[in-house]
């Protein structure tokens, strides 16, 4: 009952937050609206602010649309709440502009100020439901226990990512009431040992959650075909970057950003060409022979990081320190490579040495997001995994950068790689795209 108790409590904060954040978004677009004024093209609106309320309806289509989303009654990480946000923003918008075209009141209200509210909606409500969850984890209200159950290692890696993430607000635990959350650890796992867990704890506990054993498979977009008379339940996975429709929706999602940013980074890459020529003599640009899309070998664009014919340079660095070839076999990278120049080590460290290969997306033969681009001398070191890998085009950034960059070996990247392949999402494309900019602002993993 204790629990109950603090659930609805939880609810009905994250409510409150959440009609809090589309109130702060009526009143921020309304000052951004009058801001507008000025220019003689928006001409439209009456300052009326409240009137984009529609009478609360607003509100109740926001409660409605969240709590069938279950945002209200079920723990997702952040991201999978956000995503779920941003479709509730959206179908809230979809339902205001029909309320709007059925009643055929669209000459009373700004469309700048529509749009408004909905761009400014899409980060107060994420925002908003961080700062609630932190005070409601401090105050313990958002704190469930958590029995895990399983293989020793596997039960201390679940307990290390669930302390960390307490935007779930899980927190493990040696033992349990009945009010708590079971996880159980398949990997490695006897079928009759698990199915005796299973049968133990449903007595007991309400929350019985499986973690699968096929740890390199995402069941996010896997499809369940389940025959109810037939008792079976069967899961359909798919490598998502195998379907055209996927690729098509990808490649334009892609190419579109690209002409949208590459406006903004020419100047930046005037500086950065004329900080390279100021530094060391060479040319700008690099061009690097990487394996593409079927194995196919293409110029890889980069900015010049090292000296020109700098390989003696190296010869010598590597007899001095034998160490150092080792180091490069585990992680194909050198700790003190002699031929990096000083502008050259700054490009590395914030990654901008990738910036032109957006000229390589223009030519078809990278992508904004996926495996990086492997050198053609690691072609045999792919393993069993190359097929999958040179299945897709390159990409300027990927899951393994977001995830370690230089701190991972060469086969943990091909596993990241042949993950991502496999799980590939347009949502997942955003999450690593926003992440790469943490990584490269925190500099973890640069080296």
């Amino acid at each position: 009952m204790k629990r109950y108790r603090q659930d609805a409590v939880s609810a009905a904060v994250l409510v409150a937050v959440d009609a809090l954040s589309l109130l702060a978004a009526l009143l921020i677009s309304h000052f951004q609206r009058l801001w507008l004024d000025r220019f003689s093209y928006f001409n439209d609106y009456e300052g009326h602010w409240e009137r984009f309320a529609f009478g609360g309806l607003l509100f109740v289509l926001e409660l409605l649309i969240f709590y069938s989303f279950g945002l209200y009654s079920r723990r997702n990480d952040f991201w999978e709440e956000t995503r779920k946000l941003f479709l509730g923003i959206f179908y809230l918008f979809i339902f205001i502009s029909a309320y709007v075209f059925m009643t055929k009141t669209s000459e009373q209200y700004s469309r700048a100020m529509v749009v408004l509210i909905f761009v400014n909606a899409a980060w107060l409500l994420p925002l908003g439901r961080v700062g609630a969850k932190k005070l409601l984890y401090r105050l313990g209200w958002w704190q469930k226990p958590a029995l895990i159950v399983g293989e020793e290692l596997q039960v201390q890696h679940l307990k290390r990512q669930l302390g960390l993430n307490r935007y779930l607000g899980y927190v493990p635990m040696e033992s349990a009431d009945e009010e708590a959350i079971v996880f159980i650890a398949t990997r490695g796992m006897p079928v009759e040992t698990l199915e005796k867990l299973i049968a133990k704890y449903k007595k007991r506990y309400s929350d019985v959650v499986l973690i699968p054993y096929l740890h390199h498979l995402s069941f996010a977009n896997a499809e369940i075909i389940d025959l109810r008379i037939g008792q079976i339940s069967m899961i359909n996975l798919q490598n998502q970057l195998f379907r055209t429709k996927n690729i098509v929706m990808k490649t334009a999602a892609e190419t579109a950003a690209v002409l949208l940013i590459l406006p903004l980074f020419l100047p930046l890459y005037a500086l950065i060409a004329l900080w390279i020529r100021s530094d060391s003599r060479g040319p700008v640009l690099f061009l690097q022979r990487r394996l593409g899309k079927d194995g196919k070998v293409f110029d890889c664009y980069k900015f010049r990081t090292m000296y020109s014919g700098s390989d003696a340079l190296l010869d010598t660095y590597l007899q001095e320190h034998p160490e150092e070839i080792g180091y490069y076999e585990r992680y194909h990278k050198y700790r003190n490579d002699p031929r990096i120049t000083r502008a050259g080590y700054w490009l590395r460290k914030f990654s901008l040495d990738e910036l032109p290969q957006v000229f390589n997306i223009l030519k078809g033969e990278m992508s904004l997001i996926g495996p990086r681009p492997y050198m053609v001398g690691e072609k045999e070191k792919l393993g069993d995994d190359v097929d999958t890998i040179l299945h897709v085009k390159p990409g300027i950034t990927g899951f393994w950068q977001i995830k370690g960059r230089n701190e991972l070996s060469f086969s943990e990247r091909v596993e990241l790689d042949v993950w991502y392949i496999q799980n590939w999402s347009l949502w997942l494309d955003f999450i690593i795209f926003i992440k790469t900019f943490e990584v490269l602002a925190t500099r973890r993993g640069a080296r």
